[in-house]
């Protein structure tokens, strides 16, 4: 059986190279040490050389991951076992793709669920837990005022791990019909369909403001068919040069 990535996108009110630095060089400003942290408190997390580690007020430390790749301000890739050895280690990517001005699309695939025990328990575990680390981060960010400018994003969809069978079959695909219904009542449906040569994968293609832009992703996460893992959400911004109208 294959067990898809997670994937979980937001948008953040800086630049790209303000979000990564934000990601690396700050996380002890805003990841959840209370909720997700090997030591129980009086702790502190870094990035410390290629590892991302966790420190006690006493001096005792755990590796939380490895870096494998870093491509400022573009993305960066680790290793990810928190709370165990290198050989549990899964694998996140984070990528941060300029959307506007001081407009950044940040997304995190985590995939390598078969270093788990029970890794269909261990993604769901992870599925809830991204959303609160996500929201910090978002959180711990300035403030950006409102932007004139359009974007364009594209929602890809390909099939979750609750997809058996045909996905247009399954009753959580009409309420993806509502979602996309609601955006056309929004003025901000471009357009929307399955892509008829890979099965189960479809794409909706949107137009918001950039203000606008981080209300509309996370809208997108909250389709029942995304939340309910039918469908697994992948955006992408799409610079359009030669509009049709």
């Amino acid at each position: 059986m294959t067990i898809p990535p997670i994937v979980r996108q937001i948008v953040v009110p800086v630049s790209a190279s303000d979000a990564y630095a934000a990601w690396t060089d700050q996380i002890d400003q805003w990841w959840p040490l209370q909720r997700h942290s090997v030591f129980e408190h009086d702790n502190s997390v870094a990035f410390v050389g290629d590892q991302i580690v966790e420190t006690s007020s006493t001096g005792e430390t755990a590796i939380w991951g490895t870096l494998l790749a870093a491509e400022p301000p573009g993305n960066l890739t680790f290793t990810w076992h928190p709370g165990h050895g290198p050989d549990r280690a899964s694998t996140v990517a984070v990528d941060f793709v300029p959307i506007a001005d001081d407009r950044t699309l940040v997304r995190l695939t985590h995939t390598g669920w078969e270093v788990f025990a029970e890794p269909l328990d261990a993604r769901e575990d992870y599925r809830g837990g991204w959303i609160g680390v996500l929201d910090a981060y978002r959180g711990a960010l300035p403030v950006s005022s409102d932007e004139d400018q359009d974007v364009w994003l594209i929602l890809e969809s390909t099939p979750g791990l609750a997809a058996e069978g045909s996905v247009l079959a399954h009753p959580l695909f009409a309420e993806h019909l509502v979602f996309i219904e609601k955006l056309k009542a929004d003025g901000v449906l471009v357009a929307a369909g399955p892509l008829p040569d890979s099965s189960g994968h479809g794409q909706t293609i949107i137009r918001v403001p950039a203000a606008e832009a981080a209300g509309y992703v996370d809208a997108a996460h909250d389709d029942p068919a995304v939340a309910g893992d039918l469908l697994v959400l992948r955006v992408r911004p799409w610079h359009v040069v030669v509009p049709g109208h």
